[in-house]
């Protein structure tokens, strides 16, 4: 299982959104659970990441395949998959649907 991380950065008034996001879309929702289970994804976290360059949201998936997770998505018709991608524009500018979403290119693996 990897540890899949990527950030995004956070529209003015996003992380307000966040918050009401999470708590509406997030905790003991099982529309959320069943997309991410589909995506292959077993665990979820987010932080706000505050930086001079602006505020940041860091999300780490637990998957076993990245790309695919990103895939479904990016492409799911469930509704809870089609409110979260209208969410992600909201908050951070980001078209999930339109993004040629890379993998992330790994450059260090200490143990």
């Amino acid at each position: 299982m990897a540890n899949y991380c990527f950030i995004v950065p956070i529209l003015p008034g996003g992380i307000e959104l966040m918050r009401k996001w999470n708590k509406e879309n997030i905790v003991n929702n099982k529309e959320h659970d069943e997309v991410f289970k589909t995506a292959g994804i077993s665990r979820e976290e987010a932080w706000i990441q505050h930086l001079p360059q602006g505020d940041f949201a860091v999300a780490s998936y637990e998957t076993n395949n990245p790309e695919q997770s990103l895939k479904v998505l990016a492409t799911s018709s469930e509704p809870w998959a089609v409110k979260f991608r209208e969410h992600l524009k909201k908050a951070h500018g980001f078209d999930i649907a339109q993004s040629a979403v890379q993998p992330n290119e790994l450059i260090i693996n200490w143990k």
